[in-house]
């Protein structure tokens, strides 16, 4: 028997993922998507946002380990996430290249995606040990590993962006 927040969550879920469609789709043929790149100032929103899905994410997986699952709490934490998205996406068709980036920004992702990964291993162990210890709930290891890299990639990225 689903609980009547198992089932608000599918709904709102499934409407965040009808809206990023309908985005993809419409925006292009309009004016709302004018430029044929990523311009800075949205670079590092969608990356301020990422940060924030990341660790509002993180806080809904430890403060409710139960219902983050149940009510999918931590699909929910992406849904702003997925939005800007999918307005890249819309850029990207717009554009008709997936190069809507510069270089630096490029780089810079690159460079967050490598410190993401090497970070992410330790954030395993600490996982792990949590779940021997039995404070932590294997059934969360995807969700906390997606958060994770998530957190670690978006302040990553933004840090290399602003060091220039």
């Amino acid at each position: 028997m689903h609980s009547a927040m198992n089932i608000f969550g599918k709904l709102v879920l499934l409407a965040v993922l009808a809206l990023a469609g309908l985005a993809v789709w419409l925006l292009p043929k309009t004016r709302l998507v004018s430029g044929r790149e990523i311009g800075e100032r949205l670079f590092v929103v969608t990356y301020v946002v990422g940060a924030f899905c990341g660790a509002a994410g993180l806080v809904a997986l430890f403060a409710w380990p139960g219902r983050v699952r149940d009510w999918h709490l931590w699909e929910l934490s992406l849904a702003p996430l997925v939005l800007l998205y999918a307005y890249w996406l819309a850029v990207m068709r717009k554009a008709r290249t997936s190069q809507v980036i510069d270089e630096k920004q490029d780089a810079d992702m690159a460079k967050a995606g490598a410190l993401a990964w090497g970070l992410s291993v330790p954030a395993m162990l600490l996982a792990f040990q949590l779940s021997q210890a039995g404070l932590f709930d294997p059934t969360l290891w995807f969700p906390y590993y997606l958060l994770v890299t998530l957190l670690l990639h978006s302040v990553g990225t933004l840090y290399y962006f602003k060091r220039q």
